[in-house]
């Protein structure tokens, strides 16, 4: 007998396409996300007007059922299949489908303010014992110190509409205004709770009944809901300034709106990077407020409703948004120098000296102003303490240069220093360079030497050689005598440090003073002396025929073979 074998044959092997969609279908699982999608696309199509509260309560209905479908997959998944990987996408879009519900009824709350706010706060009561429900449910642990947080950006996306209601009926008031600009700020300080669990540490959630690690969990969840709120920021613009006729699709939002709301944001990275000793964290956390200045510097109109809130920024506080955020920044860097994070004083410094040039109007203006003192007195104060503090010869030559420009720039300008403040700027400069170099020592410093006595030699040499205009009030005997009176401190300055290049330029600087100096006098006295040149070739003469006779004698051998030179013999 023919034994009979039914055995399926082996199935060929998958191409690699196929296996890499397999995995990513497998892991990633997108159904859930397209499920959602499609589902409040259909249910927004089938209830947009919501003219009645029948359409009203079967939007709600819809949501609320959808929302009770994920949440009851998710515990069934933990429960009976522990596939942790798709629960966590099924409770990120619970999230969402919370916040959904959020916007949804700001028409509503429009057209039926009571109504409106029955939805909002039934939506908040839902979206609060679904959660619970969840986390008991699958034995998820959200500590106190991120549960109430998360609570409370819930109750912050319901019920803010609901404080702007009695305001909608006046579009053009100033308190709807700031109140429709208030929610990123508002949203921020609700975000800046989590700080107590964020100086908990990693530890915090080490044991949460669940596979997922920090920062995985539960900064996902919070990272959701912080995309949210930009979009959320936006669309109580859209939806409760009840402009009306050709205004009626004009917005007062501009990117500025979410500066502060980035802000905490940015807080909040600072400290997790602190706790965590994450290089990568701290330096997001210190590049954000570059970020901030690019939301207060694009996406302006001309459109009238948009500058008319935009003028009112400006009036009320002092300055316009990119002015506001350079502040908000210098703040966050003092903050972050205060918590010894490394960079934060070098990046306040250099938010300091762009204050130089930035008013409180630079965007109307749209140009740069003339450079401000204060500003940058402020970064040379605080980067020269700083260097006298730990004794940095780099951070006291940045403070010692930043405070001598200010100082050129607070002159008066009917002074003489104020109407020559480039040159004022470079001799106080110039005395902090080899300040700097007289009083610290190291590679640097030693570089530093050399370079304020170059920077000598080239003030030296422009006085002798360069044709120069006197500064009114000067006498002319004081340019004759400056480059004299830079080479004898210059001398003393190399004396005192025993440095020999500074008293090499020393040198330089006098013999050619001495040269320019000894000519112009010649010049002038040949006008007085007919005969001078031939009187001066005699003395010359006179001078050689000396040598030659201490030649003859051997009085030139022997002093020069006293200095230790060698002369070759002249008899032979």
């Amino acid at each position: 007998m023919i034994p009979l074998d039914f055995r399926p044959a082996s199935a060929p092997p998958l191409n690699w396409g196929t296996r890499w969609l397999l995995r990513r279908l497998c892991t990633d699982n997108p159904f859930y996300v397209l499920s959602a999608a499609l589902f409040l696309v259909g249910l927004w199509g089938s209830f947009t007007a919501q003219d009645g509260a029948e359409q009203t309560w079967a939007l709600m209905t819809g949501l609320s059922g959808y929302t009770l479908l994920l949440a009851v997959t998710a515990c069934l998944l933990v429960r009976f299949d522990n596939v942790w990987d798709d629960v966590r996408t099924v409770l990120l879009l619970v999230v969402l489908m919370f916040l959904a519900t959020s916007v949804t009824f700001d028409a509503v709350l429009v057209e039926n303010p009571g109504r409106g706010l029955t939805c909002c706060v039934f939506g908040l009561l839902m979206a609060m014992m679904v959660s619970e429900m969840v986390l008991r449910s699958i034995r998820l642990a959200l500590p106190a110190w991120f549960r109430g947080p998360y609570y409370l950006i819930l109750a912050l996306f319901f019920l803010y509409p609901v404080a702007l209601s009695p305001l909608l009926n006046q579009p053009h008031s100033e308190a709807l205004l700031w109140g429709l600009f208030g929610f990123s700020s508002v949203a921020g300080l609700v975000f800046l709770t989590l700080l107590p669990a964020v100086r908990r540490g990693p530890d915090y959630v080490s044991n949460n009944g669940s596979p997922w690690r920090w920062p995985l969990y539960p900064w996902a969840l919070f990272g959701l809901l912080a995309l949210a709120v930009p979009a959320r920021a936006f669309l109580l613009c859209w939806s409760l300034h009840l402009l009306d006729g050709a205004n009626r699709d004009r917005l007062i939002f501009g990117p500025y709106f979410v500066a502060p709301f980035a802000l905490c944001v940015a807080i909040l990275l600072l400290e997790i990077g602190i706790v965590s000793s994450r290089r990568s964290v701290l330096g997001v956390a210190l590049a954000a407020p570059v970020g901030l200045v690019a939301l207060a510097l694009v996406g302006h109109q001309p459109d009238p409703i948009y500058r008319g809130f935009l003028e009112i920024f400006a009036a009320r506080l002092g300055g316009d948004p990119l002015f506001g955020v350079l502040l908000a920044s210098a703040g966050f860097y003092l903050y972050a120098a205060l918590r010894r994070v490394p960079l934060a004083t070098e990046a306040l410094t250099a938010v300091l000296a762009l204050l130089t040039v930035v008013g409180p109007d630079t965007l109307d203006r749209g140009d740069l102003l003339a450079p401000h003192p204060m500003p940058l007195l402020a970064a040379a104060g605080l980067q020269l303490g700083l260097g006298l503090w730990r004794s940095s010869a780099w951070r006291c030559l940045l403070g010692g240069c930043g405070l001598a420009v200010a100082a050129a720039l607070a002159v008066p300008d009917g002074t003489t220093a104020g109407s020559h403040r480039e040159l004022f700027a470079f001799h106080l400069i110039l005395v902090a360079v080899l300040a700097v170099g007289a009083a610290f020592d190291g590679f640097f410093v030693r570089s530093l030497r050399i370079a304020g006595a170059g920077l000598v030699l080239l003030a030296g040499l422009v006085a002798i050689f360069g044709e120069v205009d006197i500064p009114q009030g000067i006498p002319p005997w004081a340019v004759v005598a400056y480059p004299l009176a830079l080479a004898v401190l210059l001398a003393g300055y190399g004396f005192v440090l025993a440095h020999r290049p500074s008293q090499i330029v020393a040198g330089m600087v006098l013999a050619c003073w001495l040269a320019t100096t000894g000519w112009q006098g010649y010049c002038s006295l040949r006008e007085v002396v007919a005969g001078l040149d031939q009187i001066a070739l005699s003395l010359a003469l006179f001078g050689i025929a000396i040598l030659v006779s201490l030649a003859k004698s051997g009085g030139l051998s022997r002093w020069v073979s006293v200095r230790g030179w060698q002369m070759p013999d002249s008899t032979g």
